[in-house]
C-alpha cells in the first residue's frame, strides 16, 4: 500500500551516490523522524522512525554534496510511502518505510541554508 507523506526529520548518515544502468544519479539517504507528543500540555519525544528516502537525479547530486559538506542535515521529505514487510531470519516480521521519488528541502530550524541555483 503507497500512501503520500510529508515530515521533517535529520539525515542519519551521508548518502552514497549512485548511477543506475542508464547513467542517471540516484540515492537512498536514511532519514530519521521523532514525533512530538502532547502529555496533559507538555510535549516530550514520541517514536522514532526511520525511513530510506530515494531521491534522481541533480536533487540526489545536491543532497549528496550538502551532507558530505554539512555532516546531519535537518530536512524536509514529501513523496509516496511504500511499507514493505518481511520476515528476518529469527522469524521476527520487519517493516521497512521508504519514500519513493522522494522531494527533499533543507528544513530552516536551526540551522542556517545558503541557496546556490543550479542550472
Amino acid at each position: 500500500m503507497t500512501t503520500f507523506i510529508s515530515f521533517t526529520g535529520n539525515l542519519a548518515k551521508a548518502p552514497e551516490l549512485r548511477t543506475d544502468k542508464n547513467g542517471r544519479p540516484y540515492t537512498f539517504a536514511r532519514v530519521i523522524r521523532t514525533d512530538r507528543v502532547n502529555k496533559g500540555g507538555e510535549f516530550e519525544d514520541g517514536g522514532t522512525e526511520g525511513y530510506d528516502v530515494a531521491v534522481w537525479g541533480a536533487d540526489a547530486e545536491a543532497l549528496c554534496d550538502l551532507a558530505e559538506r554539512c555532516g546531519n542535515v535537518r530536512v524536509n521529505v514529501a513523496g509516496e510511502e511504500l511499507l514493505d514487510t518481511y520476515t528476518n531470519d529469527e522469524g521476527n516480521t520487519r517493516t521497512v518505510r521508504k519514500v519513493l521519488d522522494a522531494e527533499v528541502t533543507v528544513s530552516l530550524r536551526g540551522q542556517t541554508v545558503t541557496v546556490e541555483r543550479r542550472n
